[in-house]
């Protein structure tokens, strides 16, 4: 039904997954450009139907929202397409990317969020608060840390 590859930053499917991010997770105003964070990604990995980008997740060392924990890897944006959602596709996106980083020589990994379904989701799976901050947009975010 589904399959999964990793997405290099020069593939055109790199800058669709930025589309994605502007469109359906931070906001078409949000006050920083999505493609000038996603193309520093260390790891994108990308879900299709068929040749169709229906959700990817990437992983970076440049997504802290204070720029305090930047250089650290950060479990960076996810999206799922709407149509293609509650499908299990996050979570298997989600799967791959601990895997990756489980393959580096780090064993910390952040996330921040401002979705209550995601903070329940990494709550379930061991993340613990880090710290409550504000995003490029002045809203709260909370960062999340999990030993790996």
């Amino acid at each position: 039904m589904f399959n999964y590859r990793e997405i290099s930053t020069t593939e055109p499917e790199a800058k669709e997954c930025a589309q994605m991010i502007q469109e359906y997770s931070w906001g078409l105003d949000y006050p920083v450009d999505a493609w000038s964070e996603l193309k520093k990604a260390d790891y994108i990995i990308g879900c299709f139907e068929k040749d169709k980008l229906v959700g990817f997740g990437s992983i970076t060392r440049v997504a802290s929202p204070d720029n305090i924990d930047n250089g650290l890897p950060w479990l960076a944006d996810a999206v799922v397409l709407p149509e293609y959602r509650k499908q299990g596709i996050y979570k298997t996106l989600y799967e791959k990317r601990i895997e990756f980083l489980k393959n580096q020589k780090e064993k910390i990994v952040l996330t921040c969020t401002d979705n209550a379904i995601i903070e329940e989701f990494l709550l379930r799976n061991g993340w613990i608060l880090r710290r409550i901050t504000k995003d490029e947009s002045g809203g709260e975010c909370k960062v999340f840390q999990l030993y790996l």
